[in-house]
């Protein structure tokens, strides 16, 4: 049985990962049909969004921001601030307000930001330590191989390098709040 209950739960995790989203926000998109966000701007030339010192900044100050509501006396730190289309709640107000940025804005910066974060922390390269097991999740054996930031256009790769210092302890912070609780 803990041998399924592994399975199932590495299984979990790769579809959450892969997709660029946590498992809630992966069962919101199952159950009201939404689409995740794909890093491009609305219009009919679509170009792909990217990442900016200023945008970077504001994401690390909503980061910031949810650390501060999970630390929150009496709220329970095993869940994290959701940030979603679909039932805004005053927390995730907090947290736009603080860094300055519309819903939208954190989803584009989220969504470019995570899955290169979450590929440098399966490669030990920055916190809190987590690990993956490739023979369950064998998809990610070539993620951990190649370079996290090729995945990004360049000039949004080279934001993100310049911003490291700020975002990646504020992202390791909420990460490891929400893991240590079993997000």
């Amino acid at each position: 049985m803990h041998r399924s209950m592994t399975a199932g739960l590495a299984a979990l995790l790769t579809v959450a990962l892969a997709g660029g989203c946590a498992p809630a926000e992966e069962a919101e998109r199952a159950t009201t049909g939404s689409q995740p966000t794909t890093g491009t701007t609305a219009g009919s030339d679509a170009q792909p969004a990217a990442l900016t010192d200023a945008n970077l900044q504001a994401y690390a100050r909503a980061l910031g921001k949810q650390a501060e509501i999970i630390r929150r006396p009496g709220r329970g730190t095993h869940y994290g601030v959701t940030m979603s289309a679909h039932g805004n709640t005053a927390e995730s107000g907090e947290v736009l307000e603080a860094a300055g940025m519309t819903l939208e804005e954190y989803r584009m910066v989220d969504s470019l930001v995570d899955p290169v974060f979450t590929t440098l922390n399966f490669k030990g390269e920055i916190g809190p330590p987590r690990s993956i097991n490739l023979e369950m999740a064998p998809e990610w054996k070539e993620r951990l191989e190649g370079d996290p930031f090729a995945t990004l256009p360049p000039e949004s790769a080279a934001a993100l390098r310049r911003n490291m210092d700020t975002v990646a302890p504020a992202w390791s912070d909420v990460v490891g709040l929400t893991a240590q609780h079993g997000q």
